[in-house]
């Protein structure tokens, strides 16, 4: 964005809209332009040798034709060895040179889907590794889904079911340690919030013995912080393997790619643990058994 009415600054290749071009460019168009207004914009990437940088930006709309007339254009076409100005996949002919991937002189949009494609194979690969632990989570009779909602107090409602959807405990629990208890009888949803040292006690006991799969590791890394200035113990399980994400494993599962970027899309957090223990049901068949069919393209 620009600042204070100087140049525009973009982070990345993809921020910058059409109608600019570094001076480089100008000069490798089919037809060779020169910058004619001043820097309008500049753009971090990298240089040819990998090294990062900042590239200037003019606009094409103040460029102007080089010296260079048509006799001179053709004879600087017909020295050209290198560049080649008409894609090999789609035939189209840029106006700047193509790119080369592997053994191919692409344009921008061939190039772009040809990245494309290698991220959905990787991405593909992370898919059924996601299907594959979440079958095995599934199938862990240990299995605790616990779903953390923080109200805009000093509240924090935690749930938490089993396997097979059977509730392992339903809390509201008050980070207030100055709180007088009013706790709900067993199996019963509580009546009010519960104290702190209370609720903790009770999490501790309901899934000792368990692996417990969360939304996002931030979940814990939140109630952690508010444990921590409690002087409160720990009561979730500890330990590798005792404690997974659902976030990235939904994020791997979905294999839902930015087409512009090539990263994964954002996700909607389910909400609640029955959604949750529906989601990981989810990500545990196979896309296969979806489509009746292997999705195209599949080997």
């Amino acid at each position: 964005m620009s600042i204070d009415g100087g140049p525009s600054r973009f982070a990345f290749w993809g921020e910058v809209p059409p109608g600019y071009m570094t001076q480089t460019q100008l000069r490798e168009l089919d037809l060779p332009r020169a910058p004619g207004g001043p820097v309008r914009a500049t753009v971090e990437g990298r240089d040819a040798s990998g090294h990062r940088a900042t590239f200037d930006l003019y606009l094409v709309s103040e460029s102007r034709p080089t010296e260079a007339d048509a006799a001179e254009l053709a004879q600087s076409a017909a020295r050209r060895t290198t560049g080649a100005r008409v894609c090999e996949q789609c035939g189209a002919c840029p106006e700047l040179p193509c790119t080369r991937v592997d053994a191919w002189l692409l344009c921008a949009a061939c190039a772009h889907v040809d990245k494309l494609r290698a991220r959905q194979k990787q991405a593909a690969d992370a898919r059924a590794n996601a299907v594959e632990q979440a079958g095995r989570l599934l199938a862990d009779e240990r299995l605790a889904v616990v779903h953390f909602d923080y109200d805009d107090g000093d509240r924090v409602r935690l749930t938490a079911l089993d396997a097979a959807g059977n509730p392992l405990f339903d809390i509201l629990m008050s980070l207030d340690m100055s709180l007088d208890p009013a706790a709900a009888g067993p199996g019963d949803p509580p009546r009010g919030a519960v104290g702190p040292r209370e609720a903790a006690d009770r999490i501790r006991r309901a899934l000792q013995g368990r692996v417990m799969l969360v939304w996002h590791a931030d979940d814990l890394a939140d109630f952690s912080h508010a444990l921590h200035g409690l002087d409160i113990e720990w009561p979730f399980p500890a330990g590798y393997g005792n404690r997974h994400d659902l976030f990235h494993l939904a994020l791997d599962w979905r294999c839902d790619l930015d087409p512009h970027s090539g990263q994964p899309r954002p996700l909607v957090p389910p909400g609640r643990a029955d959604r949750m223990l529906y989601l990981l049901g989810q990500i545990a068949v196979p896309a296969e058994q979806y489509l009746g069919r292997p999705p195209r393209g599949h080997r």
